[in-house]
């Protein structure tokens, strides 16, 4: 007969296990899959990717503002699909192009860069400090 402070010790060590197990797989902070390369990268960098990407039509630079924020000044380019809604949008996106995120300060960005992650999209970089790291690295910024 199993004693039953046994049987305790031992569901409360395969529920830790499970538990742990289970808080480990749904971090955010996860690293991406050996296929995946998902960033967030300074302005300068970030610059420098667009310069890179000037010629591959597979290079998308999408910003998750409201369009009242988007066309109050946004990176030249870029097109606009609000982190609201992106959900709605994501099904229409090639996930083998290349994209570069970015939103106000980096908060509504990160979100949208972990559903493209979970989607599996397979390069996603995030602008780290959104529009107000870019503007105040004194880069390029259009207005409609």
């Amino acid at each position: 007969m199993v004693s039953p402070h046994l049987s305790f010790v031992f569901l409360l060590a395969a529920g830790s296990i499970v538990a742990a197990t289970l808080a480990g797989g749904c971090l955010s902070d996860a690293p991406a899959p050996d296929n995946q390369v998902i960033r967030t990268i300074p302005p300068d960098q970030a610059s420098a990717l667009i310069e890179e990407n000037r010629e591959n039509p597979n290079f998308v630079i999408v910003d998750v503002r409201g369009p009242d924020e988007f066309a109050a000044g946004h990176i030249p380019g870029a097109v606009n699909i609000n982190s609201a809604n992106f959900e709605e949008h994501i099904g229409s996106l090639d996930p083998e192009a290349v994209y570069l995120i970015c939103c106000q300060k980096g908060g509504r960005s990160a979100g949208v860069r972990e559903m493209m992650r979970e989607a599996g999209f397979s390069e996603v970089y995030e602008i780290e400090g959104g529009m107000s790291a870019w503007t105040a690295a004194g880069l390029p910024v259009v207005r409609d």
